[in-house]
């Protein structure tokens, strides 16, 4: 049986399968943007017969979609109603009475536009006090009216929250009952179900997201799953969260939100497995495709998750991948401001013009376009020759709207293009590295996407970088950690109690009821007991702070008082670290407790290189900076043997990327059949 992942770009859809004899075989298709099915579906017929498989053969799909993640960005979810509390209508637009971090001098800058518009936030009579009591009961008739509003209003999906109902969900229970039977077609979603957890503002706008998308997700799933199921019965379909792991397409349905962001976790999943092989402790991963660059963290190997995620200014509660994104691609369009400076993105192509060289009637100049002409692209070779490039396009392109307005030779302009956008991503990752205290010295950056290891050796000089890696398959790198994801589900409740107060059987018992939760859905997952795995975590602070720190707890049939000191304990250390100070005079309250739930995947193996077989296979000119047009070895990726060495100035072809080796550094083959550059002496 072959399984697959399947990620979903701007440009192209990545397709990574694997047999039981553990071959690979990958294959690109252009992404259908109108309807990405089309290109998953085209993705798979591709790929089965490169493989010489038949469509009984096919097993599993993990898909990443990028479904919900574009109609949040595009505003083109359905048409929300909120339900809330008598007297909280505008949490949605108070907030945290902040402005935006990224506008913060700005005073033309706001906060996005709340999902549901004030008309259609409408207030239930009901009340539950902190201590999770019934301060006053909930009144139907008011939820009835709620729902003759949405009725005349053509709501399509309605998000329900009401106050502490993380402590008693009756209320929002008995409301969701009857809005489905008052607005029969329409989706309703629940905050007790989709966050139960504190925090009014982000719990709000947490179900808001779900119940906003949910329409278009549910849309999208059914679709796909039914034409899979058409064309390929025996076939198991997966979809990938933003926390990294799967999950049934069933029960992607209901939790909408937690697909936002899904396509960037497959990277972050498939750096942390690479880290672990390689004994790689610290990388920053990056994904250039053609559209965006997606940065992600990874320590130890494991990827950075966080709970207090932020998706274009809307807060999203959910356990998430910490990847963050910015407009720069192989797509990016290069253009000139009114200062007359030049710019290059957010703005992309995309898959349909394309980039000029495409020929396919784009006519404005981008990052894929400067590197064709700058030497760095084979036009015979993109996508292992499948895709013919135009050279005189791109050029005129470049010539056009970037050489002539800035007086440059069009080669100029083209390193021009490469340098801004170098630039842009330099400073993407200094913001998430530099900016938190991290020395970046101690990094080793891994470049994967089409576009990564094209710009990795020179993003990684200019960052003071120790090392540069290049993966296996590096133009479906995020697919292929779609392979190795687990199957994982998230569990929260919030205790909010303080040292004193804390009994450790209590503490077992509550931990034990979210396991069982956890049990249920790996059952349902059709996951087998020896295939699971139960992490146990708490989030805690200081008493007074306003936020938490998330800590491993071992978990323990029978916890002790001695495991509840080591969680205190633990807490105080890693606040130390990260702060530089721990509070020793102040009680410790533990806010919330987590369970995640892994179905562990099947062991996945990176194929070892073959003998070298004579790599070289040409020379052409390739520019680098302050040497201009230089002759360079082309070189053919599958014929690198293990140990092998390739000496700068030189570009590494294959059949859907191409790595850059700058003149006086040194390439080589490592043992898992990664590209190593290390970088420690300058050229």
């Amino acid at each position: 049986m072959i399984r697959l992942g399947i990620d979903v770009g701007g440009t192209f859809t990545d397709v990574i399968g694997t047999d039981e004899r553990g071959r690979i075989t990958v294959r690109k298709t252009y992404t259908v943007p109108s309807d990405p099915s089309e290109g998953v579906l085209a993705g798979i017929d591709k790929l089965l017969r490169a493989a010489g498989a038949g469509a009984e053969a096919l097993g599993l799909v993990v898909h990443g979609t990028t479904i919900g993640t574009n109609a949040l960005l595009e505003r083109k979810g359905a048409k929300t109603g909120l339900l809330t509390t008598a007297g909280f209508r505008d949490v949605l637009e108070i907030g945290r009475v902040q402005r935006p971090a990224e506008g913060l001098y700005d005073f033309n800058v706001d906060n996005p536009e709340p999902l549901v518009p004030r008309s259609l936030r409408l207030e239930a009579v009901e009340r539950v006090g902190a201590d999770g009591s019934v301060v006053v009961p909930l009144d139907e008739a008011s939820v009835r009216f709620a729902a003759e509003v949405f009725r005349t209003q053509g709501v399509q999906a309605v998000a329900v929250c009401f106050l502490f109902s993380f402590l008693r969900p009756d209320h929002e229970r008995r409301a969701r009952e009857i809005l489905q039977r008052e607005l029969p077609g329409v989706y309703v979603s629940i905050s007790s179900d989709i966050c139960p957890e504190f925090r009014e503002f982000e719990r709000t706008s947490t179900v808001v997201i779900s119940a906003y998308l949910q329409p278009i997700v549910e849309s999208y799933v059914e679709r796909l799953s039914r034409r899979i199921g058409d064309r390929y019965p025996a076939t198991d379909l997966r979809l990938v969260q933003a926390n990294g792991g799967a999950m049934r397409a069933s029960a992607a349905k209901g939790r909408s939100v937690n697909l936002v962001n899904s396509g960037p976790a497959g990277g972050a999943t498939a750096a942390a497995f690479l880290g672990r092989l390689i004994d790689e402790p610290r990388i920053v991963a990056v994904d250039m495709g053609g559209t965006s660059f997606d940065i992600s963290l990874i320590a130890e190997g494991l990827a950075h998750v966080t709970t207090d995620a932020n998706f274009e200014g809307f807060p999203i509660k959910v356990a998430m991948d910490e990847v963050n994104v910015i407009g720069a691609g192989g797509g990016s369009i290069a253009w000139i401001d009114r200062g007359g400076a030049l710019t290059v993105g957010p703005r992309s192509a995309g898959a349909s013009p394309g980039p000029a060289c495409y020929g396919r009637g784009g006519g404005e100049p981008t990052v894929t376009d400067a590197n064709l002409v700058l030497g760095r692209i084979s036009p015979d070779y993109f996508l292992g020759g499948e895709i013919a490039l135009r050279k005189d396009l791109a050029a005129e392109a470049i010539r056009r709207h970037v050489g002539e307005p800035l007086g440059l030779r069009t080669e100029e302009a083209a390193h021009g293009i490469l340098r801004v956008v170098n630039a842009n991503m330099g400073k993407g990752i200094a913001t998430r590295t530099v900016q938190r205290g991290y020395d970046l010295r101690d990094f080793a950056l891994l470049a994967f996407g089409g576009a990564g290891p094209l710009h990795a050796v020179e993003l990684a000089e200019d960052l003071g970088m120790r090392r540069v890696i290049v993966p296996p398959y590096p133009g479906a790198f995020s697919a292929f950690g779609l392979l190795v994801a687990d199957t994982r589900h998230d569990f929260a409740r919030t205790v909010m109690k303080a040292e004193s107060d804390l009994d450790p059987s209590w503490l077992s018992s509550a931990f034990q009821e979210l396991e069982q939760m956890g049990h249920r859905e790996l059952a349902e997952d059709g996951i087998g007991e020896g295939d699971r795995r139960i992490l146990w975590s708490a989030d805690l602070r200081f008493e007074g702070q306003s936020y938490e720190l998330n800590v491993p707890v071992e978990r323990r049939d029978r916890p002790g008082s001695g495991d509840l000191k080591r969680i205190l304990d633990d807490f105080a250390q890693m606040h130390e670290r990260i702060y530089a100070f721990k509070a020793v005079d102040e009680k410790t309250v533990i806010v919330s407790l987590r369970v995640t739930a892994l179905g562990l995947s099947p062991e996945m193996r990176l194929p070892r290189p073959s003998r070298a077989a004579g790599a070289v296979k040409g020379r052409r000119p390739v520019y680098f900076a302050g040497d201009g047009f230089v002759e360079s070895k082309i070189c053919e990726r599958s014929r690198l043997g293990e140990g092998e060495e390739v000496e700068g100035p030189a570009v590494i072809e294959e059949e859907i990327s191409c790595t850059v080796v700058p003149p006086g550094r040194t390439l080589r083959l490592d043992g898992w059949g990664n590209l190593v550059i290390d970088l420690r002496e300058s050229p």
